[in-house]
């Protein structure tokens, strides 16, 4: 009898002990990097790397650096050695922040404005060199499905399937919506890959509207504001695919990105977790009326213009309601 309790026990401690050891083999300390084109962003997470999940947020900060800016000023279509060195200092920073942690990775992503400057390439391996991170430059149709994931991770609900969302992402040099439907049993994802997002309006109102190119900021907006909106809306309406169109009348619409995380968000009372076309055009209607002066934050420059161009999509596209998700593509860098 004793025999037998003690081969149980045996047998049960070494259960638990694999147990443990599975469940330790799981847990990794991970940190992202999202290097868009008007800010930096980084996170370090715990991460499940068995369940893909994110379990628990470490740290999360984020830096302002006028990639986009610098690019659209640019003679050469080269992003200049000022912003290069600024950017990485920044990015330094974050990444010695996130050292005290201890990931065992610290990978990232950058986007529209590294694929479009002639030297993206040769910015970001300095990048890399002077942060110790490993960073790729991804294509529009990754960074919309990297979205996605990203956007399903921070909605935390296993109840929800792909086929129920439309994710919705704006950064400063690029616009994305995704959704996953299936075909032939198999998932399909539908993807619009748009160029106008929040810097490239910023700009078409200081060069096509107010023809002031050499000017850093288009507030106040004031009585353009109609114009901006029938160009968002007639852009829109031409350039998104009838798919998306569909898929928008019958899915819940999520928001991430800076655009709604952060500007838009900020700028609406009460900091929402989601927004209306009524309320936003509310809200556009008494902001662009303000300068620089009576705004605040380092995005001041394209906060208005970013309700104008969210507006401007909600009305073409017949958009009623927004719900925002604190995501960027840190989350799908953290899970892959």
């Amino acid at each position: 009898m004793r025999s037998a309790a003690l081969s149980v026990f045996t047998l049960f401690c070494s259960l638990l002990f694999t147990t443990a050891a599975q469940a330790d083999h799981c847990q990794q300390i991970r940190a992202g990097l999202d290097i868009g084109s008007g800010t930096t962003k980084i996170a370090v997470a715990r991460v499940n790397v068995c369940q893909l999940r994110i379990e628990k947020v470490l740290y999360q900060d984020q830096r302002a650096i006028a990639w986009n800016d610098a690019l659209a000023h640019s003679a050469d279509n080269q992003l200049n050695p000022a912003i290069t060195q600024e950017g990485a200092a920044a990015l330094q920073q974050l990444v010695e922040h996130a050292q005290r942690f201890h990931p065992q990775r610290i990978s990232g992503v950058a986007t529209a404005v590294f694929r479009n400057a002639s030297n993206g390439q040769a910015v970001i391996d300095a990048l890399q060199r002077q942060s110790d991170a490993h960073i790729s430059i991804i294509s529009q149709q990754q960074e919309a499905k990297l979205g996605f994931l990203s956007a399903k991770a921070a909605l935390n609900d296993p109840s929800i399937r792909d086929e129920q969302l439309l994710v919705w992402d704006i950064g400063g040099g690029s616009m994305q919506m995704t959704t996953w439907r299936q075909q032939a049993g198999k998932p399909v994802a539908d993807i619009y890959q748009g160029k106008l997002a929040s810097v490239t309006l910023k700009n078409f109102i200081l060069t096509v509207l107010k023809n002031t190119p050499e000017a850093s900021s288009p507030n106040p907006i004031g009585s353009w504001r109609q114009s901006v909106l029938r160009f968002v809306q007639f852009y829109a309406a031409n350039e998104v695919s009838p798919q998306i169109k569909q898929d928008v009348a019958s899915r819940r619409v999520i928001g991430i990105g800076g655009v709604h995380g952060f500007s838009i968000r900020n700028q609406l009372p009460g900091k929402p977790s989601r927004y209306t076309l009524a309320a936003l055009s509310k809200l556009s209607q008494q902001q662009v009326w303000k300068g620089d002066s009576e705004l605040s934050g380092d995005y001041r420059t394209t906060d208005v213009s970013n309700l104008l161009l969210v507006e401007g999509y909600m009305q073409a596209l017949k958009i009623n309601e927004v719900t925002i998700v604190e995501a960027s593509l840190i989350q799908g860098v953290l899970l892959q």
